[in-house]
């Protein structure tokens, strides 16, 4: 491979944004969400494994502190409806 092909390619990673992986993540999200309803989960059990997941995640990656002062915005977040994704049209 070329020299100016090994650039392309790194030059096209870069260009995929932050928002881009965020994106492709939550597909992957969805996805399996999807296939453990099929298999006959309960939707809330899904969910909060999901939460226990990301957030024992989150610990590990940036610890306890970091990951409690962002869980304090939560609330505020729900009530603005930052996470409801069919909102009633008045």
């Amino acid at each position: 491979m070329r020299d100016t092909e090994l650039n392309d390619i790194d030059h096209d990673e870069q260009m995929v944004s932050d928002q881009d992986i965020r994106q492709m993540a939550l597909g992957y999200i969805d996805e399996a969400f999807a296939e453990a309803i099929a298999d006959g989960i309960d939707p809330a059990a899904v969910s909060h494994a999901a939460l226990f997941t990301a957030f024992a995640d989150l610990v590990a990656s940036f610890g306890e502190e970091a990951v409690a002062a962002l869980a304090e915005e939560f609330p505020e977040r729900v009530r603005r409806g930052d996470y409801t994704l069919h909102r009633p049209l008045h």
